[in-house]
C-alpha cells in the first residue's frame, strides 16, 4: 500500500480512556487518517459491523468487552482486519498470544503510531 494510500486508511481506535480516545483520535487524523472510535469491546463489535475499516487499534482493558475477547470475538467472526494492540501492560505478549499484527506500548509517541500504523497497512497490502 502507498503512503498515499495508507492516508485515506480508515480507522478505528477503541480505548475506554475518553482522553486517550480524543487524543489518539487527533493525533491520527493530523497524519491524514479518517479515525472513529469506540469504548469498549461490545460497541466495537457493532461499528465493525456497520463500517468498512482498514485497521483496528485496540486497548486491552476495556469494561463491558475487554480487548482480548473482542479480539477473538472478531476472528471468530471471519473478520481480518488488521488489528494493533496498544496497551500499558502486557501489549507484546498479547499481541503474541493472539496474533494480532502489531504492538505499541503505552506511553508512546504519536509519530511512533502513525509509523506502526503505516507499517501494519503496508504489510496487509
Amino acid at each position: 500500500m502507498s503512503t498515499a494510500a495508507t492516508t485515506l486508511a480508515r480507522i478505528l481506535v477503541i480505548d475506554d480512556d475518553p482522553a486517550v480516545n480524543r487524543m489518539i483520535g487527533t493525533t491520527l487524523r493530523s497524519h491524514g487518517f479518517s479515525v472513529s472510535s469506540a469504548y469498549d469491546g461490545s460497541a466495537a463489535l457493532a461499528h465493525v459491523e456497520s463500517q468498512e475499516l482498514d485497521i483496528i487499534i485496540l486497548d486491552l482493558a476495556m469494561p463491558v468487552m475487554d480487548g482480548r475477547t473482542f479480539f477473538r470475538e472478531l476472528r471468530a467472526r471471519g473478520d481480518t482486519t488488521p488489528v494493533l494492540i496498544l496497551s500499558a501492560f502486557g501489549a507484546r505478549e498479547a499481541a503474541r498470544e493472539l496474533r494480532a499484527d502489531g504492538y505499541v506500548q503505552k506511553p508512546f509517541r504519536p509519530d511512533e503510531l502513525a509509523e506502526k500504523i503505516r507499517s501494519v497497512l503496508e504489510r496487509a497490502a
